[in-house]
């Protein structure tokens, strides 16, 4: 079990790296030209699709931070045992896109359905929403880096648990630092 979460742990430390610093970029409100809304303020049964949480400025954030985070991981880890991500077949800025748009659009789905059922952007009503913020964004990277890299199914499903739990305790360190303004 070490061995699957420091293989984790390695793959995807340029997106948790990225999602940290785009956290920064958020409560500095940093390239605000870029601050307008994925959803373009349309509605669905008279809902907004996504909200203004999920902006533009987080696709390209997420991406540029991700390029930089996986030049970093490439330099750092390409040649170590615990890489799963494939260099050879696959280029540092297709991971890159991966990572950073997988985060965002992981989120989405998640977004959308709680416009629907009137919970606030930002919030969470209930148990199983707050598991579901932390596991969306990291379940679907997962998911659309299989046929990509090196892991297996059980790296998903531990990854899912694992990241689940990283998430919150990211989340509440940047709360405690005041970055974020709730704890989960």
């Amino acid at each position: 079990m070490a061995s699957i979460i420091l293989e984790l742990l390695t793959m995807c430390y340029p997106v948790i790296g990225a999602a940290i610093l785009h956290m920064v970029v958020v409560k500095l409100n940093l390239f605000k030209t870029l601050k307008y809304p994925m959803d373009h303020f349309k509605s669905f049964r008279g809902k907004r699709i996504f909200g203004n949480n999920k902006t533009y400025r987080g696709l390209v954030v997420m991406v540029v931070l991700s390029i930089m985070f996986t030049y970093l991981h490439h330099y750092l880890s390409g040649d170590s045992q615990y890489n799963l991500l494939d260099y050879s077949r696959y280029s540092i800025p297709f991971y890159s896109v991966l990572f950073g748009l997988g985060y965002i659009l992981g989120e989405l789905p998640n977004s959308f359905f709680k416009r629907q059922i009137n919970v606030e952007p930002g919030s969470a009503d209930g148990f199983w929403l707050h598991i579901i913020d932390q596991v969306d964004s990291v379940s679907f990277i997962m998911l659309i880096l299989i046929p990509f890299s090196n892991y297996t199914w059980t790296h998903f499903f531990v990854g899912v648990v694992f990241f689940g739990v990283v998430h919150l305790a990211i989340n509440y360190i940047l709360f405690i630092i005041g970055v974020r303004k709730t704890s989960i």
